[in-house]
């Protein structure tokens, strides 16, 4: 296996099974080096992998939620609060509200369907489960909430800086790198697939709880998200919330 040098505090590289064409990086210094590792360590590195998976969220939960909205190309920065209701794995709504108190942002989307609306801007755009338009953050919600670390492991690292793992998820390619931060653990993914990068950082608790954190990248598109939890609902979001907001009555 060819050894490849770019910095010092370098990683020892787990490759198994499927060895695939890829450019590994740890996020932050340093970056990996491939190495003959000791297949000795395999067990915890995957073992610590269903347990960051066993973490997720499972039940759903609701939130107010800040959050700072970067627009795709043009870079203009929003700013607002508003509230996020997730149901993992099935559908997530996500209404943000301005500072004037006008609604900048209503989006709902599933595993099939999503709509976005933007009544600022007097749009209303609906798509399916393969539509995934790189000016909206549909990707971003559906990846993060549904499938954010669904795929096959095919590589494992221990790093400077925490567990360092590789995801082949259909055409993609997953890294996750788990490290500490202030409320708890931060998660560092970056998703390639047909030349597109998508990264998200997250950290948070075993429970949601105010001050957790989750940032969202697009770097072809320029989009970012980044959301920061204030309050978490007591009570559990009832289904309606989480059906096609235009089926509703009053619906648009």
């Amino acid at each position: 296996m060819v050894v490849r040098r770019s910095a010092p505090k370098c990683a020892r590289l787990l490759l198994v099974g499927l060895a695939l064409p890829v450019s590994i990086s740890c996020s932050a210094p340093p970056r990996p080096v491939w190495l003959h590792a000791d297949a000795s360590e395999w067990p915890a590195l995957q073992e610590r992998l269903v347990e960051v998976r066993d973490a997720r969220p499972r039940d759903p939960w609701a939130a107010v939620v800040h959050v700072t909205m970067r627009a795709p190309r043009t870079g203009h920065v929003e700013d607002g609060r508003g509230a996020i209701a997730i149901a993992p794995g099935r559908a997530v709504r996500m209404i943000l509200v301005g500072g004037a108190g006008f609604t900048l942002l209503d989006a709902w989307v599933s595993r099939d369907r999503w709509r976005i609306a933007v009544p600022p801007a007097n749009v209303v755009r609906r798509g399916g489960a393969s539509d995934d338009p790189d000016d909206l953050p549909v990707g971003f919600l559906r990846w993060w909430f549904f499938t954010p670390l669904e795929g096959a492991l095919f590589a494992a690292a221990r790093t400077d800086s925490g567990m360092l793992w590789l995801l082949h998820d259909a055409d993609a390619v997953i890294e996750l790198l788990e490290t500490p931060c202030s409320g708890g653990r931060l998660l560092a993914v970056t998703r390639r697939a047909h030349g597109r990068s998508e990264t998200v950082r997250e950290c948070r608790g075993r429970v949601a709880r105010a001050g957790d954190w989750v940032e969202y990248g697009d770097a072809a598109s320029g989009l970012g998200i980044r959301l920061v939890v204030e309050s978490v609902a007591s009570e559990v979001p009832h289904d309606g919330a989480f059906g096609d907001p235009d089926d509703a009555p009053g619906g648009t």
